[in-house]
């Protein structure tokens, strides 16, 4: 079997639900991450990946605008052909990504749901892990201009809708202001609901207005002052990539600290375990990764070694154990690659599980090109899908208005791209070499990505 299609889709689903007219009002939603900017619709890159025997998988990434419009040509020239079992050398062709400047981790999740199609399991067990199901807690994406009445309504809100545990947000150089929004969730939220905080401050964003920036010093008297509140864990308090910074403030603080959802590799998780960076780990399987392997690959990792240094852990008795907690915060395709990655806990050791949940910012905005969402029970809960591969299913339709289809390559459509830009001899040198490795591909059997990828 061999990938024999790769499409690309640029998707722009209004948040209002349709498409609003040139001068009307639109629904905006204002996220933490990006101050200033106001967001009014759910944007993205979708990846299909089709195979020979008519099997297809898929992934997306959010997007800010086209900036990945010619991503398809070069996605062509590097996949197709690939057999998906081969994971060794699909991790190889996102590290060569990287190399020209680009990324692409995400697209790996195209290839775990074909993975888990043509073996006929759901990517939890393909991973390794058990599935069942996830319980929720409700996502706040927006700071609500640090506002407690409002803040507090929403946190109302959700607990009256039965989450055991709500994220809020907070951005800002004004102490007292993001205290009194904590203070506000908290009474809101009761004695026995969770209550987690988000400072976004892992890769500050300036494009529309200026982002604050923590220091330790600072960073440490917001902690001090919220932790009569009984926080689960504070975000993103500095700088992702400062590592020795994060593992002080965690040593001086009793609030854990939470990060690491757009880590690009497992090296530098590595080196965020070895330094004891954090307490709970959120990488995104959609955001993480690129640099050496897919995100996939690199947060099954992760858990696997979380869980390997908890055990040591507890053979010397330490008491503060590390946690998986990941980031979803991209779209239905994003939600569902993590929601099977939470699955490879064993259900004693999950927590609770992120679900994006705000004013403006809902499963039917977040999740409406998927046919089924991802409803919760009577008890509260998620079911991790145990349909093969991701176990969702695109809407087409929904594809069909809101997206464009940008690009769809071929074998017959490469090989004449690749002699009007190099020539009749170097593509048919070029289409032997290609013949060479699609021969060695389809040899290779599938097995699990164990790093160095």
């Amino acid at each position: 079997m061999k990938i024999e299609r790769v499409e690309l889709y640029y998707v722009k689903i209004p948040l209002s639900g349709d498409r609003p007219g040139f001068f009307d009002e639109r629904v905006v939603f204002e996220p933490n991450w990006i101050p200033g900017y106001h967001q009014t619709d759910l944007r993205f890159y979708l990846l299909r990946l089709v195979t020979d025997a008519g099997l297809d998988g898929v992934a997306a990434i959010p997007a800010m605008g086209r900036e990945r419009e010619s991503l398809g040509a070069l996605l062509g020239a590097y996949l197709l052909g690939l057999n998906p079992l081969d994971m060794r050398l699909v991790n190889q062709r996102i590290e060569e990504f990287s190399i020209l400047g680009m990324r692409n981790g995400w697209i790996d999740a195209a290839f775990w749901d074909l993975v888990g199609k043509i073996r006929r399991e759901p990517l939890f067990r393909v991973l390794g892990g058990e599935g069942g199901f996830a319980v929720p807690y409700a996502s706040l994406g927006s700071n609500h201009e640090h506002d407690p009445a409002v803040v507090a309504r929403l946190v109302a809100e959700r607990r009256g809708e039965g989450y055991a545990g709500v994220k809020i947000r907070v951005k800002s150089d004004d102490l007292e202001k993001m205290v009194a929004v904590v203070a506000a969730a908290r009474e809101a939220a009761g004695e026995s609901m969770e209550l987690m905080v988000d400072a976004n401050l892992g890769w500050p964003v300036e494009l529309v207005e200026k982002s604050p920036r923590w220091d330790e010093d600072f960073a440490l008297r917001f902690l001090e002052h919220i932790e009569p509140y009984r926080i689960s864990w504070l975000e993103e308090p500095l700088h992702r990539a400062d590592h020795e910074a994060l593992a002080r403030l965690r040593r001086r603080s009793k609030v854990p600290i939470a990060g690491g959802e757009a880590t690009p590799s497992w090296r530098e998780f590595r080196s965020m375990l070895d330094a004891g960076s954090l307490d709970v780990y959120q990488p995104d399987a959609v955001l993480a990764g690129g640099t050496y392997g897919g995100g996939v690959s690199v947060v099954r990792w992760l858990v696997r070694e979380i869980r390997r240094r908890n055990h040591a852990a507890r053979e010397k008795n330490e008491d503060r154990p590390l946690r998986f907690s990941p980031h979803t915060w991209t779209n239905g395709l994003g939600f569902a690659v993590n929601l099977h990655l939470f699955g490879l806990l064993p259900p004693a050791e999950r927590g609770l599980f992120e679900l994006p949940h705000d004013l403006y910012w809902q499963m039917p905005q977040w999740a409406r090109f998927l046919r089924h969402g991802f409803a919760r029970d009577d008890a509260g809960r998620i079911r991790i899908p145990d349909e093969p591969g991701l176990g969702v299913e695109i809407d087409w339709e929904v594809i069909g208005r809101f997206g464009k289809r940008i690009d769809v390559v071929t074998k017959a459509s490469l090989a004449a791209w690749t002699v009007l830009d190099h020539g009749w001899r170097e593509a048919v040198y070029l289409r032997n070499k290609k013949r060479e490795v699609e021969d060695r591909s389809a040899l290779a059997e599938f097995a699990l990505p164990e790093p160095p990828f």
